[in-house]
């Protein structure tokens, strides 16, 4: 196994030391010397040796592929929540120079994990901001419903032999029936496959618990854990990225209301803090929880007729363990005193 070594008086960058720097095995002061490279040297050669290193990916590595696509996630997360219009929309073209240089190594693992060879291919990247609802229809027909504080990055058109988008955040999408191409979610170490169904995927980066309830056809489930779970029409599963749990359930699928389509909330067995980052974001409201054993409490709760924000901390409060203040634009959840 080769891990980069570069020395500080010696300044050429080989395709080794590019694939140690994209896949993190450079320490922090070799990035910033690769990273200085990167901006001084012209389009056409780091396009070469992009190129060279492209060719001896192995497709098949999927654990390497999920590992950047968290390295490529977590280092564009943007830093404020950008309102979803058309002009905001990101074009990502293959080996695109970019101002930042961090930017860079970034746009060959999202071609990298895409497995997008065309140096055409159109890439959008949006956020939904908190107290917002968005409806977006893909190239193949696919209606995705996204909830508040949501980000989707998909292409333009599906040229390859999936249709593969990527999710941080909830969605309830209606997936347009093609046999010949599976259509993909992949939520971080999750990834949700179909050919053509109707399901609701929770799975914010900053809510342990990943939840998916299939509304009609049929899905299948996988993680690093959970390779191979297959959900039916009125199925939900639970996966706790902590534990690495799954928690099968049973709903009735016609009955099914989701915060995505703004038709309400369906809470079954999630811990407060879980629920409170939902509200968060469908309500524009900060909620602060400040005993940790109230954040452990588990919920079975559903909300359909259009209840407030108030009215809903109310019901979850009906055995009075909590008490619920105000401040200002703040609300904090404390213990009850006894």
């Amino acid at each position: 196994m080769h891990f980069c070594t570069l020395n500080k008086y010696a300044m050429k960058i080989t395709n080794d030391i590019l694939k140690d720097y994209f896949y993190d095995k450079c320490s922090h002061e070799e990035e910033i010397e690769i990273q200085k490279w990167l901006t001084e040297n012209d389009n056409n050669l780091m396009d070469q040796s992009f190129r060279e290193i492209i060719s001896e990916i192995q497709i098949e590595d999927h654990e390497l592929s999920q590992k950047a696509f968290q390295k490529f996630q977590k280092a564009i997360q943007p830093k404020q929540v950008r309102i979803l219009r058309p002009r905001l929309q990101h074009s990502i073209r293959w080996m695109q120079r970019v101002a930042a240089v961090l930017f860079i190594p970034l746009l060959f693992l999202a071609g990298y994990l895409l497995l997008d060879k065309k140096a055409n291919t159109h890439w959008n990247d949006i956020t939904v901001p908190h107290g917002m609802h968005q409806t977006l229809t893909l190239s193949d027909g696919t209606k995705l419903h996204v909830n508040s504080g949501t980000r989707v990055i998909y292409p333009s058109d599906f040229t390859e032999d999936k249709r593969e988008i990527f999710v941080s955040g909830e969605l309830f999408a209606d997936v347009a029936k093609d046999p010949d191409k599976a259509f993909i979610i992949s939520a971080g170490d999750v990834h949700v496959q179909v050919l053509g169904t109707k399901f609701n995927l929770r799975a914010y980066e900053n809510i342990e618990t990943v939840e998916v309830a299939l509304v009609e056809g049929s899905v299948l489930f996988k993680t690093p854990t959970h390779p191979n779970e297959i959900l039916k029409k009125g199925e939900m599963i639970q996966y706790n990225r902590a534990s690495q749990k799954i928690v099968r359930e049973t709903f009735l699928a016609n009955l099914y209301k989701c915060p995505s389509k703004s038709e309400g909330f369906y809470f079954s067995n999630l811990p407060l803090s879980d629920i409170v980052k939902e509200l968060e974001y469908y309500f524009d409201t900060r909620i602060i929880i400040l005993d940790q054993k109230l954040s452990d409490n588990t919920y079975i709760a559903y909300f359909t007729n259009g209840e407030t924000l108030d009215e809903i901390l109310s019901n979850l409060n009906t055995d009075g363990q909590m008490s619920i203040t105000r401040s200002q634009e703040v609300i904090m959840i404390t213990s009850a005193t006894p």
